[in-house]
């Protein structure tokens, strides 16, 4: 029910509807040059009142609802890491759209945004590609759930596109077949030398991440049915153990004999020093360097470079490289997407596929050619 009053700015519209507790409230706005287009305000809001939309936030600033959005659904259960991405988000978002109003916001604007915060301008920087990327479907996520609610009715990030800086998106760097090769003998023959060398092995036959790595423990591992159960991951700055990046992220994954040995020399050597020492374990980690301690980010990409080198390598790769190593040679295999997706802990295909576009790309050449040369057969 909505009741309408001409004022000296105008025309006003009040609408009057019931809450969640049924008590009465009211939205209004002045300044409306006819009655006509105070009633047609008012019928719009009335209508949305019907469809289940929530008038008293329809007032709700951009920022304000992404905080609401992120403590409520997101924040209880992300990784460290993963709340530093949203953060993230947010001081962005409060510096780009200050106290705009959610239901203001049209797609243009939201192009803007997306434009400016990709190419940057005269007083903002830059970004790269994967962090657009990031950026964008936060905040797509977010209208997403505004639009269930009832707060809004319009997605205004329908049919934008992302912008970004070529020079600042770092390409996926792995390793040849052929390279990967020389790696696992450089670090089987040097096992002895750091407990690095085991986590590079481990990090290179399993494509896990390198938090994952560092916070395995004993009891994840089943050497009987050759299996790994990934729900724990180092936090290398708070130094804790804690939960995975993201739901998705926990799973279980099958691994070969040979890293069932590594694992056998690892407890092996782990229970000799930790007798020595008179120490114990108790998050019950796999590996711990000499000082009975995770290693640190920094000595993993040291004593990588080290091997790489020994390796006759020429490759700046990086510890996280080893997984992306261990995706494009099971793509390059031809194993199947959606199992490559699953053991790496990926949301789902597309982000598998986002992330190694050009190796898909190249096979999907290499496909259409084999698909040609079989119909072209079946002719004759």
């Amino acid at each position: 029910m909505a009741s309408f009053k001409q004022l000296k700015s105008g025309w006003q519209a009040r609408i009057f509807y019931y809450d969640v507790n049924g008590d009465r409230q009211s939205i209004s706005k002045n300044g409306f040059k006819t009655k006509r287009l105070a009633q047609e305000y008012a019928n719009e809001h009335e209508y949305q009142y019907s469809q289940g939309g929530d008038l008293n936030n329809k007032n709700v600033t951009l920022i304000d609802y992404l905080l609401k959005w992120y403590q409520t659904f997101r924040e209880p259960q992300i990784s460290a890491s993963t709340k530093l991405n949203y953060e993230y988000t947010i001081r962005i978002v409060k510096d780009y759209f200050g106290r705009k109003l959610l239901k203001s916001l049209t797609r243009i604007d939201y192009q803007k945004f997306l434009n400016q915060f990709g190419n940057g301008d005269a007083t903002h920087v830059a970004h790269a590609k994967a962090t657009v990327i990031k950026v964008n479907a936060h905040i797509r996520a977010c209208v997403h759930n505004a639009i269930n609610d009832g707060i809004i009715f319009r997605d205004f990030t329908f049919g934008t596109h992302i912008t970004f800086d070529p020079k600042l998106t770092r390409k996926i760097n792995y390793l040849s077949e052929a390279e990967a090769k020389k790696l696992l003998r450089d670090l089987k023959a040097h096992l002895n030398g750091s407990i690095v060398y085991s986590m590079a092995y481990a990090a290179l036959l399993t494509g896990m991440r390198v938090s994952e790595i560092a916070g395995l423990t004993w009891d994840c591992i089943d050497q009987d049915m050759h299996t790994i159960h990934i729900y724990h991951a180092w936090n290398f700055k708070s130094h804790t153990l804690g939960p995975t990046k993201n739901a998705s992220s926990n799973r279980t994954i099958i691994f070969d004999p040979t890293l069932s040995n590594l694992f056998a020399h690892v407890k092996l050597n782990q229970n000799t020093q930790l007798t020595l020492k008179k120490a114990d374990n108790p998050q019950n980690l796999v590996f711990l360097g000499r000082d009975l301690k995770p290693v640190s980010i920094n000595t993993l990409e040291h004593l990588l470079r080290i091997s790489l080198k020994r390796s006759g390598i020429k490759s700046d790769l990086t510890f996280h490289g080893l997984r992306h190593t261990h995706a494009s040679l099971l793509l390059y295999k031809g194993i199947a997407i959606p199992y490559i997706s699953q053991r790496l802990g990926h949301k789902n295909v597309d982000t598998t596929i986002s992330i190694y576009l050009h190796i898909v790309q190249e096979l999907q050449t290499k496909e259409a050619g084999k698909t040609i040369t079989y119909l072209n057969k079946l002719e004759q």
